[in-house]
């Protein structure tokens, strides 16, 4: 599925730049950017996400430990002390589900930034048709994609 999300912002970017019907080759590869780079920002925040989530869920326990073990000389007597407790690891899996829709704030800005790029396009529809079909096309796909992946589709790379 993460290959096929991947392939989708080029795909989708060439049927948008379908649209209008009298672009040039230039401007339908212009079309595809937004899209590719939806995937790949919006991913990286998705990752940079989980990164923050796990080390505020165990980082900071085992930060805790390592100072008492190196400055104080001081053991932890139980495995609790260590270990985050279930309610805590109940708390980092539900904002590591929410954390897959990273996409779609990831998206908002890119949709912004096309459509007021699809304004120099020389087409023949109008300027606000242009910039409505690439923002807003462009802020599905962000959308879709943090369905994709608040639901489970999208892997991680390490997955793959």
């Amino acid at each position: 599925m993460l290959l096929l999300a991947f392939a989708g912002g080029p795909l989708c970017g060439s049927l948008v730049g379908r649209i209008p019907g009298d672009l040039s080759e230039n401007a339908r590869t212009f079309l595809c950017v937004p899209f590719v780079l939806v995937f790949f920002l919006g991913y990286a925040l998705w990752i940079a996400r989980l990164n923050a989530i796990a080390f505020d869920g165990l980082g900071r326990t085992l930060l805790k430990t390592l100072f008492l073990l190196v400055v104080r000389r001081r053991k932890p007597e139980r495995i609790e002390e260590v270990m985050p407790s279930r309610e805590t690891l109940l708390e980092m899996a539900v904002k590591a589900q929410r954390a897959g829709a990273s996409f779609r704030p990831a998206s908002y800005p890119i949709a912004l930034i096309a459509g007021l790029a699809a304004l120099a396009i020389d087409t023949a529809a109008s300027a606000t048709s242009m910039f409505l079909l690439v923002a807003g096309s462009c802020a599905a796909w962000g959308i879709a994609l943090g369905w994709l992946g608040r639901h489970g589709w999208l892997p991680f790379m390490e997955e793959t």
